[in-house]
């Protein structure tokens, strides 16, 4: 089974989208940052797919390392979010 480019894109695009509406609709900080993992993956789906159906250019792996990039920089987002948040409700 081999999947499109349109396909893929669809596929980031309702991440992105789903992540964006989490983050949004959520009222309590810790809970709205589930939202931002999404977003960043859906980032990295995005790059993913675009580097695997380019035509021509740079290494084959650097939409893999774009995504690993903003996956660590989701998490790392994420820690500092949770940080701040844990810190403001502890007073």
């Amino acid at each position: 089974m081999t999947a499109g480019l349109v396909s893929v894109l669809f596929v980031a695009a309702a991440l992105v989208a789903v992540g964006a509406f989490v983050a949004v609709w959520k009222r309590d900080l810790t809970a709205a940052l589930a939202g931002l993992p999404l977003m960043f993956g859906g980032a990295g789906v995005a790059f993913v797919g675009a580097s695997r159906f380019a035509a021509a250019g740079g290494p084959p792996a650097f939409g893999q390392e774009v995504a690993v990039l903003l996956a660590v920089a989701a998490l790392a987002l994420v820690a500092l979010g949770l940080g701040i948040a844990g810190r403001g409700t502890s007073r």
